[in-house]
Order: C-alpha cells, then structure tokens, then sequence
C-alpha cells in the first residue's frame, strides 16, 4: 500500500494502515515482480505460437523454437497464478489484522466489537471501510471518556 494514500486519514487511522502495510509489504514486493514478468511472458510466448500456428509451417527444426515460447507462456501463466495466491494472502494477512486489532479493543464493548468481527470476515476482501467505522467510533468513544 501505498504511505501517500494515507496522508489524508486522520493520525489514528493512518497508524494502523501503517502497521498493516509493515506487515504486507513484503508479500507486496513479491506479488509486483511476480506479476512484472508474468505479462510479458505470457504475451511473448502466446502470441509467438499463434503466430506459428497460423503460418502453419509446422517441422521438426521449429520444434525447439515452439518448445520455448510454449515454455516461456507456461512460466508466465504460473507466475500469474502465484500472483493471484499472493493476493488473497494478502487480504488474508490484513483482514486477520483487522480482527485481532478489532478484539484487542478495551474501548468499545464486546457486543459492538463482535459486530465488526461479523461484517469484516462477512467481507470478501480486506474491509477497510468497516475497519475505519471500527477506529473512528473507538476515537470518539476515547475523546468522550477523557473529556
């Protein structure tokens, strides 16, 4: 994620997005290169072999040529995939995140943190907007407690 998003949200919104980006950044990094070679590889590798394909030209001293633009598409089909994997691990590492800053919660009571449990893992992706419900409402719960 990228820190310039955050420079908008409110300081106690921010600090946890930055926590949560310490975390996936990593996997982050992993995912843009898979995904950087993936592309080419499949477009290079695909597009060379519907071309020959289309030349019809099939011989035994193509073979090898043939070998290596199928070889490159399958590389970057698997690199595509892996990409994908890492994806969802991704939200997956952010939404347990998410979880466990949303129970670790002293603030806000347990039925209402047991409501934003229920919405984020009812959530497909990540759920940030629920996340910062989460964090506003136990900002303004803090400021009303010490005021």
């Amino acid at each position: 994620m990228n820190p310039l998003l955050f420079e908008n949200m409110p300081p106690f919104i921010r600090r946890e997005m930055e926590k949560i980006t310490q975390q996936i950044q990593p996997l982050m990094k992993k995912n843009s290169k898979y995904m950087m070679f993936a592309f080419p590889l499949m477009l290079v590798g695909g597009f060379n072999l519907v071309v020959m394909f289309f030349q019809g030209g099939f011989s035994f001293d193509m073979l090898p040529i043939t070998g290596i633009y199928a070889l490159s598409a399958a590389i970057g089909i698997a690199l595509f995939k892996e990409s994908k994997f890492m994806n969802k691990k991704i939200h997956q590492i952010g939404k347990e995140h998410i979880i466990e800053r949303i129970k670790m919660s002293r603030i806000i009571g347990d039925d209402k943190k047991n409501v934003y449990i229920k919405m984020v893992k009812n959530q497909s992706k990540m759920s940030l907007q629920v996340f910062f419900n989460f964090l506003t409402e136990e900002n303004q719960e803090k400021q009303n407690m010490y005021s």
